[in-house]
């Protein structure tokens, strides 16, 4: 009860200090922090006069709040946001204002871009903190950790952007900021601030078009892997291949039958005989690569978890040049399995995916693992980015080292331990300091 009842008063103190930040201009603030020092030293009103420029700046104040109200504004807003966003990259977006009023000029406007942000419940700051590891005195949320979480769901800082004059034509500018965490992003409501004459106080127009986009994980170069797998028989063949890389084997044609490719009609045989026919081929083998991402946290960092996201996604994007399919399996609230490569699937969506991918409970390695081993018949070879290194991680890759499968395991550290240290290593094991992230995926060769 203490601990929601704090979160309730940061809430109210979070409001606040937005109400303040939004409704007063630089020269507002300067004369409220002016005024507060005249108040305290102007509390002797006997031996000091401080207390007359307190009342004048105050009865400022009350002027601009009561000027404002006298600005009326109405004005339409238009975004257009790009669909796709990347964590640590800044981007550009476009917004289109128009004046609704029937006056034709403004001045002195300012346009306040904002992020969605939900106050968090105690149950999200446990899991981002990890508080039930931690003693019990040690429990308590501070305000300052409550505000870092805060600033991480927003997801950025947008900066105001001053207006050239508003006419009653359309205003059309460019804002830009760089995004601080993967995932969904809403853009809140926007406000056009137009300030007062005395340009202490702003009055808000509210602006409403909430939108929304998607943040990709932070991906960094690094070379293709080479790991020599055996080329293994798909289900399908050329309904998956679709006949890029190894040229499928034309086998004859036949009569069409419900739930075939619109694809694999022959056009030709469809215009002498005017009854659709189908072409028939032969079914394929080729290669098909497992990438296996652990999405347990445990006493790791949340930190350490974004960083073997953005190196899934990193392994995913130099995939994209090889003629294979690429399974990226992890554990959520149940296991997934997508599939990219060779014409099923696009690499954005898989991008995608990663950008959605949360973390999850101690049980999950065990369920990656079934998945993993009821998967690898169809697969040629695995990659494994890792944040743990014990018996059970050990044993799954003995077992596809044992069946013969080429295997290469990236781990995440926090680089206070050496490669020689670490046992039962495959041939392909990269040790990575996720702190240099760049630069030790740079170094691979």
């Amino acid at each position: 009860m203490f601990q929601r009842f704090l979160l309730r008063q940061y809430d109210k103190i979070y409001r606040y200090d937005n109400w303040r930040r939004y409704h007063f201009s630089f020269n507002g603030h300067l004369i409220l922090l002016i005024m507060s020092i005249a108040m305290v030293f102007g509390i002797d009103t006997k031996h000091s006069n401080t207390y007359q420029l307190a009342a004048f700046l105050f009865v400022l104040v009350v002027l601009a709040f009561i000027n404002s109200r006298f600005n009326h504004l109405k004005v339409s807003i238009k975004r257009k946001l790009p669909r796709y966003a990347t964590v640590g990259e800044p981007f550009t977006y476009r917004v289109i204002l128009k004046n609704l009023s029937p006056k034709q000029q403004y001045d002195k406007l300012v346009l306040i871009e904002r992020l969605q942000c939900i106050p968090p419940t105690l149950q999200q700051l446990n899991d981002f903190y990890q508080l039930d590891n931690h003693p019990f005195f040690k429990r308590i949320i501070g305000f300052k950790k409550w505000y870092k979480f805060l600033r991480y769901e927003r997801g950025g800082f947008i900066d105001e952007v001053p207006l050239a004059t508003l006419t009653e034509r359309e205003l059309s500018l460019k804002v830009s900021f760089t995004p601080t965490r993967r995932g969904k992003l809403v853009l809140d409501n926007s406000y056009l601030a137009k300030t007062d004459i005395l340009g202490l106080y702003r009055r808000l127009i509210l602006l409403e078009d909430r939108q929304s986009l998607i943040v990709l994980p932070q991906r960094y170069p690094i070379k293709p892997l080479n790991l020599l797998g055996k080329r293994k028989y798909q289900q399908g063949g050329v309904s998956l291949a679709n006949s890029v890389g190894d040229s499928s084997e034309f086998m004859s044609l036949r009569d069409y039958q419900q739930g075939d490719s619109l694809n694999t009609i022959h056009w030709k045989s469809y215009a002498k005989q005017g009854k659709l026919i189908v072409k028939n081929y032969q079914d394929e083998y080729f290669v098909r690569r497992a990438l296996l991402l652990d999405t347990f946290v445990g006493s790791k960092t949340n930190e350490q978890f974004e960083a073997a996201v953005s190196v899934a996604a990193s392994i995913a994007m130099s995939e994209r040049q090889n003629e294979a399919l690429l399974d990226l399996m992890f554990v959520g609230l149940e296991t997934y399995c997508f599939t990219t490569g060779r014409g099923i699937d696009h690499l954005p969506h898989l991008q995608e995916i990663l950008a959605s991918v949360q973390s999850s409970s101690d049980t999950a390695f065990e369920k990656l693992q079934q998945c993993v081993l009821s998967h690898s018949k169809q697969c040629s070879s695995f990659v494994c980015v890792l944040m743990h290194w014990d018996e059970a991680r050990q044993s799954l890759i003995k077992q596809l080292l044992a069946n013969g499968f080429p295997v290469a395991v990236f781990l995440l550290t926090e680089g206070n331990l050496k490669l020689d240290e670490y046992i039962n290593k495959p041939k392909y094991f990269y040790l990575l300091n996720y702190h240099h992230l760049a630069a030790e995926l740079a170094a691979i060769v």
